[in-house]
């Protein structure tokens, strides 16, 4: 492995030492001990020894004729080669002004002569030493320097083979992903003349992505590793015993065979597939499993690993989403990626522009006076590139970056001036904007907010904050308090799309909010399925029980909107009333007042 050049020096050397930290805890190594002993033949001194060095310790893993197994970092000798990432000659300690009064030199066991080569770690950086000691002044001559620097690159040697304990998965004791990635390179720098056949890597995705947080969550970790450890013995003794089975998540596994092997490969794992489909296989746990394969057929010394296990992993992404079994890599996977990356990326100069990023407002509309009493906000963008992205071909992805702060600040600030220019019209209304569960999540973000109100002189009652993903808000208590916070402050709060996906009754007892807006999938039916009449009907009477303001989202013609008014639902909004407008057509709907 190469040097990091994003790390510092400093990085460096403290990986190195966590590393020494981690070597140190494996225990003796005989090889290391056949050292020592060769340092001290070779050189003719009277002690060696293999050495550690960490933040505060000093662990001495080999040694000949010495007395302790470590002493405190501050005194070891061994510092110097540290710091100077060198082989370090001190041919008598009592003139070295640094070590002269150390209490290995000035006690027992009084060492008069040191020479130190370093053990590097993968970054470069030294974490310990090969040293020859003698308690007597002497030199050391130039053949003696390099059997030292020989040395040292051996127990670096048997220090890596030592970290073979990291490519091991704890749980399924398969090769890991770290293994995975080091194969891939093996095969990568191969000589010409050596050249690996061409390749294909598999994954294989075993259950529903992100279930296993269900699982550990209602079970225990103890129970999800065993059935980890079940569906990796049941693909290992699935497959021909000369292809590899790595273990890359608890759900997840990898294959890497020749493209001749891949067939077998297949036939293995269409075998296992319809095992588990059968419920002939059955787990600790009452889970249903099942197999989603993406693959990708490459040369090796011409892929790059990094590129190869992208472009499979892509494939698996791209089974999983479409529902597909298999799923082979496509060059559009990364074009979309690409694409994505792009959008990423770009957001931050989009903020910064004056002509990309910009929003539009729908008309929330009363079903009784037909009247207009609020907007919602909607953002949109205009990409230089790409022209007009649909909001979910980014927003999904803003949501798990840091610029959804930036983002939702200047969603939130566009929506004050647009209230404060309905105020200026002489038509105040309610502004709703959609917020994440990320931004709730943070310290500053309702005091901000309500600060922008202040600066700008518009009531906080106009402004309305629209909450979003529900499970995932009521997993932390600081999401519900910023809530309470706005609501305390006279901010607005609605909660979007009740009635789809994770949403339930349970969530209206422990989140404050004003207004419940019910989802297009249980308002679309109302006019032509009596049974979504009916639930749509009780659940808005419940709802206005217990004081909640209901908005009926996706209203796409008149039997539909007549219906949600003979239920006595308080607003509509959707394409029936109008689709999202400009600030400007926004007034001059607002100004009319009736929306025909």
């Amino acid at each position: 492995m190469g040097v990091d050049r994003n790390l510092t020096q400093s990085e460096r050397q403290k990986l190195a030492t966590l590393e020494a930290q981690r070597l140190a805890q494996l225990g003796p190594d005989r090889s290391l001990d056949n050292i020592t002993r060769l340092v001290t033949q070779l050189l003719g001194v009277p002690t060696s020894l293999v050495t550690l060095i960490g933040e505060e310790r000093q662990w001495i893993k080999a040694k000949q004729n010495f007395p302790v197994s470590e002493t405190p970092a501050n005194l070891a000798i061994c510092q110097r080669t540290i710091e100077r990432n060198a082989l370090t000659v001190i041919e008598d300690t009592t003139l070295d002004e640094e070590y002269r009064n150390n209490p290995l030199v000035v006690a027992e066991p009084r060492i008069r002569f040191y020479a130190g080569a370093p053990v590097f770690s993968s970054e470069g950086q030294a974490m310990g030493c090969v040293c020859a000691i003698d308690y007597q002044p002497r030199s050391l001559s130039e053949r003696d320097r390099e059997i030292l620097v020989t040395l040292a690159e051996l127990a670096k040697s048997i220090f890596e083979t030592s970290n073979t304990v990291g490519f091991i998965d704890s749980v399924t004791m398969l090769p890991n992903r770290q293994k995975l990635i080091r194969d891939l390179n093996t095969l990568h720098q191969r000589p010409p003349e050596q050249a690996a056949l061409p390749a294909t890597l598999i994954f294989v995705e075993t259950i529903r992505p992100g279930y296993y947080n269900e699982l550990i969550h209602g079970f225990g970790i103890d129970a999800v590793e065993s059935q980890s450890r079940d569906v990796a013995n049941l693909l290992r003794i699935s497959l021909p015993s000369n292809q590899i089975l790595y273990a890359v998540t608890l759900s997840r596994f990898a294959i890497l065979v020749t493209q001749a092997d891949k067939p077998v490969a297949f036939t293995a794992l269409e075998a296992v597939a319809t095992r588990v489909s059968d419920g002939e296989y059955e787990t600790n746990l009452p889970t249903r499993l099942s197999l989603s394969i993406g693959y990708y057929d490459f040369e090796p010394r011409v892929t790059r690993p990094v590129d190869a296990f992208g472009r499979a992993l892509s494939a698996l992404h791209e089974a999983l989403s479409k529902r597909k079994a298999v799923m082979p890599y496509c060059v559009e996977f990364d074009q979309a990626q690409r694409r994505q990356l792009e959008l990423t990326t770009g957001l931050l100069e989009a903020l910064q522009a004056s002509d990309q990023l910009y929003l539009v407002y729908q008309p929330r509309v009363s079903l009784q006076s037909g009247e207009v009493v609020g907007v919602e906000a909607l953002l949109r963008w205009h990409h230089p590139r790409y022209g007009n992205v649909p909001p979910l071909d980014f927003i999904p992805l803003i949501s798990q970056t840091t610029l959804i702060s930036p983002l939702t600040q200047w969603v939130v600030c566009e929506a004050i001036h647009a209230i404060k220019r309905f105020e200026l019209e002489g038509v105040p209304l309610v502004v709703s904007v959609n917020v994440t569960t990320t931004n709730l999540l943070e310290e500053s973000f309702a005091p901000d907010i309500l600060d922008m109100l202040d600066e700008q002189d518009v009531s906080p009652r106009y402004l309305e904050v629209e909450c979003l993903e529900m499970e995932e808000l009521l997993q932390d208590p600081r999401a519900v308090e910023t809530i309470q916070a706005f609501r305390d402050a006279g901010v607005r709060v609605a909660l979007d799309d009740f009635g789809s996906g994770y949403s339930n009754l349970n969530y209206l007892r422990r989140i404050p909010a004003d207004v419940i807006k019910l989802d297009r999938s249980l308002v679309s039916d109302v006019a032509k399925n009596a049974g979504s009449r009916a639930i749509v009907f009780r659940l808005i009477q419940m709802l206005q029980h217990f004081g909640f303001e209901i908005v009926a989202e996706g209203v796409e013609d008149q039997a539909t909107a007549d219906r949600l008014r003979e239920f006595r639902c308080d607003a509509g909004q959707g394409y029936f009333f109008h689709r999202p407008l400009s600030l400007e057509a926004a007034l001059e709907a607002t100004r009319q007042r009736l929306i025909a």
